[in-house]
Protein backbone atom coordinates (compact mmCIF):
# COMPACT_ATOMS: atom_id res chain seq x y z
CA UNK A 1 0.00 0.00 0.00
CA UNK A 2 1.55 3.72 -0.96
CA UNK A 3 2.13 6.05 1.33
CA UNK A 4 1.11 9.88 0.96
CA UNK A 5 2.35 12.85 1.67
CA UNK A 6 1.50 16.85 1.68
CA UNK A 7 4.82 18.28 0.83
CA UNK A 8 4.84 21.90 2.55
CA UNK A 9 6.39 24.79 0.21
CA UNK A 10 9.02 24.85 2.48
CA UNK A 11 10.18 21.09 1.64
CA UNK A 12 10.29 22.73 -2.38
CA UNK A 13 11.97 25.44 -1.45
CA UNK A 14 14.76 24.20 0.40
CA UNK A 15 15.51 21.35 -1.75
CA UNK A 16 15.29 23.45 -4.81
CA UNK A 17 17.97 25.69 -2.94
CA UNK A 18 20.22 22.78 -2.25
CA UNK A 19 19.70 21.03 -5.95
CA UNK A 20 23.08 22.01 -8.45
CA UNK A 21 20.66 22.35 -11.50
CA UNK A 22 17.93 24.65 -10.09
CA UNK A 23 18.20 28.60 -10.50
CA UNK A 24 16.25 28.89 -6.93
CA UNK A 25 18.99 30.75 -4.61
CA UNK A 26 19.97 29.38 -1.07
CA UNK A 27 19.73 32.62 -0.04
CA UNK A 28 16.59 32.46 0.26
CA UNK A 29 15.51 29.98 2.34
CA UNK A 30 15.65 30.36 6.60
CA UNK A 31 17.90 27.65 6.27
CA UNK A 32 21.77 28.99 6.26
CA UNK A 33 23.30 25.36 6.76
CA UNK A 34 24.42 23.61 3.65
CA UNK A 35 24.24 20.39 5.23
CA UNK A 36 20.99 20.17 6.44
CA UNK A 37 19.27 21.84 2.57
CA UNK A 38 21.06 18.59 1.50
CA UNK A 39 19.24 16.48 4.07
CA UNK A 40 16.29 18.32 2.49
CA UNK A 41 17.08 17.88 -1.15
CA UNK A 42 17.94 14.23 -0.05
CA UNK A 43 14.39 13.19 1.36
CA UNK A 44 13.13 14.97 -1.83
CA UNK A 45 15.20 12.81 -4.31
CA UNK A 46 14.28 9.61 -2.44
CA UNK A 47 10.49 10.75 -2.30
CA UNK A 48 10.08 11.69 -5.93
CA UNK A 49 12.31 8.30 -6.90
CA UNK A 50 9.83 6.00 -5.03
CA UNK A 51 6.76 4.86 -6.51
CA UNK A 52 5.23 3.64 -3.41
CA UNK A 53 5.41 7.34 -2.14
CA UNK A 54 2.54 9.52 -2.76
CA UNK A 55 2.46 13.24 -3.37
CA UNK A 56 -1.32 14.40 -2.83
CA UNK A 57 -2.93 17.18 -4.22
CA UNK A 58 -5.93 18.88 -4.80
CA UNK A 59 -8.12 18.88 -7.79
CA UNK A 60 -9.07 22.87 -7.67
CA UNK A 61 -4.96 23.13 -8.31
CA UNK A 62 -5.11 25.01 -4.37
CA UNK A 63 -2.18 23.20 -2.99
CA UNK A 64 0.00 24.16 -6.62
CA UNK A 65 -1.07 27.81 -6.76
CA UNK A 66 0.40 28.34 -3.54
CA UNK A 67 3.90 26.30 -4.84
CA UNK A 68 3.79 28.42 -7.72
CA UNK A 69 3.64 31.52 -5.36
CA UNK A 70 7.71 30.41 -4.65
CA UNK A 71 8.55 28.24 -7.22
CA UNK A 72 9.20 28.56 -11.13
CA UNK A 73 8.78 26.06 -13.20
CA UNK A 74 12.75 25.52 -13.20
CA UNK A 75 13.00 25.28 -9.55
CA UNK A 76 13.73 21.37 -8.25
CA UNK A 77 11.16 21.28 -6.10
CA UNK A 78 8.52 22.08 -8.95
CA UNK A 79 10.10 19.65 -11.16
CA UNK A 80 9.57 16.30 -8.74
CA UNK A 81 5.99 17.26 -7.94
CA UNK A 82 5.30 17.39 -11.61
CA UNK A 83 7.15 14.46 -11.97
CA UNK A 84 5.03 12.23 -9.33
CA UNK A 85 1.76 13.55 -10.86
CA UNK A 86 2.93 12.75 -14.32
CA UNK A 87 4.00 8.88 -13.33
CA UNK A 88 0.36 9.38 -11.41
CA UNK A 89 1.65 8.83 -8.34
CA UNK A 90 -0.82 11.71 -6.75
CA UNK A 91 -3.15 11.35 -4.46
CA UNK A 92 -5.91 13.50 -5.71
CA UNK A 93 -8.23 15.21 -3.39
CA UNK A 94 -11.24 17.83 -2.72
CA UNK A 95 -10.59 20.28 -0.22
CA UNK A 96 -13.59 23.32 0.34
CA UNK A 97 -11.82 26.83 0.62
CA UNK A 98 -13.57 30.17 1.28
CA UNK A 99 -13.64 33.69 -0.83
CA UNK A 100 -10.32 34.40 0.34
CA UNK A 101 -9.10 30.89 -0.89
CA UNK A 102 -8.08 29.44 2.63
CA UNK A 103 -9.26 26.07 3.28
CA UNK A 104 -12.08 25.37 5.43
CA UNK A 105 -11.22 23.75 9.11
CA UNK A 106 -13.20 22.29 12.17
CA UNK A 107 -13.36 24.87 14.12
CA UNK A 108 -10.98 23.43 16.95
CA UNK A 109 -8.50 23.07 14.13
CA UNK A 110 -8.99 26.41 12.37
CA UNK A 111 -8.52 28.07 15.62
CA UNK A 112 -4.91 26.28 16.14
CA UNK A 113 -4.09 26.71 12.54
CA UNK A 114 -3.43 30.63 12.18
CA UNK A 115 -1.28 30.86 9.23
CA UNK A 116 -3.97 30.55 6.39
CA UNK A 117 -1.90 29.25 3.57
CA UNK A 118 -1.06 26.83 5.77
CA UNK A 119 -4.64 25.51 6.51
CA UNK A 120 -5.21 23.63 2.50
CA UNK A 121 -2.70 21.59 3.59
CA UNK A 122 -4.01 20.43 6.76
CA UNK A 123 -7.15 19.99 4.92
CA UNK A 124 -6.00 17.82 1.90
CA UNK A 125 -4.16 15.70 4.32
CA UNK A 126 -7.27 15.31 6.27
CA UNK A 127 -8.95 14.69 3.16
CA UNK A 128 -6.71 11.58 1.76
CA UNK A 129 -8.95 7.95 1.70
CA UNK A 130 -7.90 5.35 4.34
CA UNK A 131 -6.68 3.60 1.55
CA UNK A 132 -3.72 5.92 0.34
CA UNK A 133 -2.37 6.17 4.30
CA UNK A 134 -0.57 6.60 6.23
CA UNK A 135 -0.58 10.21 4.88
CA UNK A 136 1.63 12.56 6.68
CA UNK A 137 2.37 16.43 6.68
CA UNK A 138 6.01 16.85 5.47
CA UNK A 139 7.82 19.87 6.62
CA UNK A 140 11.39 21.40 6.83
CA UNK A 141 11.57 24.89 8.66
CA UNK A 142 8.45 26.03 9.13
CA UNK A 143 8.29 26.57 13.11
CA UNK A 144 4.17 27.26 12.79
CA UNK A 145 3.86 23.35 12.59
CA UNK A 146 5.17 23.31 16.09
CA UNK A 147 2.57 25.71 17.06
CA UNK A 148 0.11 24.00 16.07
CA UNK A 149 1.28 20.42 17.01
CA UNK A 150 -1.29 19.26 19.79
CA UNK A 151 -4.65 20.44 17.80
CA UNK A 152 -3.11 18.49 14.33
CA UNK A 153 -2.42 15.64 16.30
CA UNK A 154 -6.03 15.38 17.77
CA UNK A 155 -7.16 15.88 14.56
CA UNK A 156 -5.23 12.84 13.41
CA UNK A 157 -2.85 14.87 11.10
CA UNK A 158 0.62 13.20 11.65
CA UNK A 159 3.97 16.03 11.05
CA UNK A 160 7.04 14.51 9.43
CA UNK A 161 9.69 17.42 10.34
CA UNK A 162 12.84 16.68 8.23
CA UNK A 163 15.33 18.81 10.30
CA UNK A 164 13.65 18.20 13.55
CA UNK A 165 16.12 19.44 15.74
CA UNK A 166 17.16 22.22 13.61
CA UNK A 167 13.43 23.26 13.34
CA UNK A 168 12.79 22.83 17.58
CA UNK A 169 15.89 24.86 18.44
CA UNK A 170 14.30 27.56 16.02
CA UNK A 171 10.72 27.50 17.46
CA UNK A 172 12.46 27.77 21.01
CA UNK A 173 14.45 31.04 20.26
CA UNK A 174 10.91 32.40 18.54
CA UNK A 175 9.16 31.55 21.59
CA UNK A 176 12.02 33.46 23.94
CA UNK A 177 11.55 36.08 21.44
CA UNK A 178 7.91 36.40 22.55
CA UNK A 179 8.79 36.52 25.96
Amino acid sequence: MPESRVVDTNVLIVASAAHTASPFSENETPVNEAKLREQVLTWMEAFEKDAQRHAVLDWDWHIGAEYRKKLTEQDYGWLALMHKRDKSEVVWVGIEVDEHDHAMLPPALAASVTDLDDRKMVAATIAVDDDARPCKLTNACDTDWLDCADALKAAGVETEHLLGDWLHDKWMEKKAKKL
